[in-house]
């Protein structure tokens, strides 16, 4: 029954009632259902697999220009000052600290590191430098399996909401064009039978 009322409803079926703008809107729809089915996933899918391929990358470059290192104090990290309420800021505070610590190449370098207030100097922490010895942020945490996902999903929506929006001008387009059809018809045919 359902394949029945389906079948009677492609664009190929001649219906003596079947406009020609009706046939457009049939044979339009099927090619969004066609497009979504075949071309959706695959844009999706390359999608994720680029930016998958973009985070891997991005991860390895990290891996190779960037480094952990001990870095010793040079000098007593200060605590909070008295005038600010120091229950007011959230979790520990860190604070700039003279520290040095050896670069890949065996030169001793040094800079400020920010530090937990009490620090002693003499005590060491981890800082992160570039291939030079300079001080670097830390790498990123990624997730490349889950940029990949919703990189796949943002695409598969962008398209399906891109080839539905189209569907939906054109259909409004054929819409109005059909009204304009029928009020003008029904000028011709509307004073037989309101008598007007």
């Amino acid at each position: 029954m359902c394949f029945r009322r389906i079948g009677r409803r492609m664009p190929w079926r001649r219906v003596p009632l079947r406009r020609r703008s009706d046939r457009i809107q049939a044979w339009l729809t099927l090619a969004v259902i066609v497009t979504a089915l075949l071309a959706a996933p695959g844009a999706a899918w390359w999608t994720a697999r680029s930016t998958y391929g973009a985070e891997a990358r991005a991860s390895e470059w990290e891996a190779r220009h960037r480094r952990a290192v001990s870095a010793v104090l040079e000098q007593n990290a200060a605590g909070v000052s008295s005038t600010v309420d120091s229950e007011a800021l959230p979790g520990p505070e860190y604070v700039p600290v003279a520290a040095r610590w050896t670069a890949p190449d065996g030169t001793v370098r040094a800079g400020a590191v920010p530090v937990e207030a009490g620090a002693r100097a003499g005590s060491t922490v981890t800082v992160w430098i570039d291939e030079l010895g300079a001080l670097a942020s830390p790498p990123r945490r990624r997730n490349a399996v889950l940029d990949a996902t919703v990189a796949g999903t943002f695409a598969l929506t962008a398209m399906l909401a891109f080839l539905g929006g189209a569907r939906r001008l054109v259909i409004w387009r054929l819409d109005r064009r059909r009204l304009r059809s029928w009020e003008a018809e029904w000028q011709i045919i509307g004073p037989r039978w309101s008598r007007r």
